[in-house]
């Protein structure tokens, strides 16, 4: 036998030298391409496998329109969101899956809350009949949810200067200083707004 991989012996031909490798190369392929090592790992398999998967792990709101992103969260979550279904924790799962920042408070008995913080996703009526699917899949059959999507939005926040020379006016921004706000739980958001500004004169002899 050869020192080398080969089953065949030294004296082989040339020809069966250049099948040998060209099976070697075939296999080599096949492996690279096989989707079995990746297969039961909805992050990583191939889109076509997450309908297969989604139906294994019991998702009971299945939409393939879904952004493949937020399929394949459906998916990898699906045990962990059936296990916690008809709970406030199962319906925060099921539509943190889809890419929210969800607050579900208990407002009443059999009455509940839901705050969706929209990250990127559109505020139109598709996206809030596509949250409503999600919380009616997954909520208790005797529960009632009101819900109320938020759109966050980060922004700087400047404050104008004036000086006066004369009769000239010089109006500039001028970036304050960094504020920190933080609370577990909350965001907090500051707005500024003016309507009339008024900047008296004095005549100088």
């Amino acid at each position: 036998m050869t020192s080398d991989a080969s089953i065949q012996p030294d004296n082989r031909s040339g020809l069966q030298h250049a099948l040998e490798n060209l099976l070697d190369e075939c296999l080599a392929t096949i492996e690279s391409q096989a989707p079995y090592r990746t297969l039961l790992f909805p992050r990583n398999t191939p889109a076509q496998y997450l309908p297969a998967l989604a139906i294994e792990r019991g998702v009971l709101d299945w939409a393939a329109d879904d952004a493949e992103q937020s399929v394949r969260g459906t998916v990898a979550n699906g045990l962990i969101i059936q296990s916690h279904a008809c709970t406030r924790q199962g319906i925060a799962d099921a539509l943190a899956a889809l890419g929210f920042n969800v607050t579900v408070e208990r407002s009443g008995p059999y009455a509940l809350s839901v705050i969706a913080h929209l990250m990127e996703q559109p505020l139109d009526e598709a996206t809030t009949q596509r949250v409503l699917a999600r919380i009616n899949a997954y909520k208790a059959e005797r529960d009632i949810a009101s819900l109320q999507l938020v759109r966050e939005v980060i922004t700087r926040a400047y404050i104008g200067v004036a000086t006066t020379s004369g009769t000239e006016i010089s109006i500039g921004p001028k970036k304050p200083d960094d504020i920190s706000l933080t609370a577990s739980g909350f965001s907090a958001c500051a707005i500024y707004a003016v309507t009339d500004i008024t900047i008296p004169f004095r005549e100088t002899a």
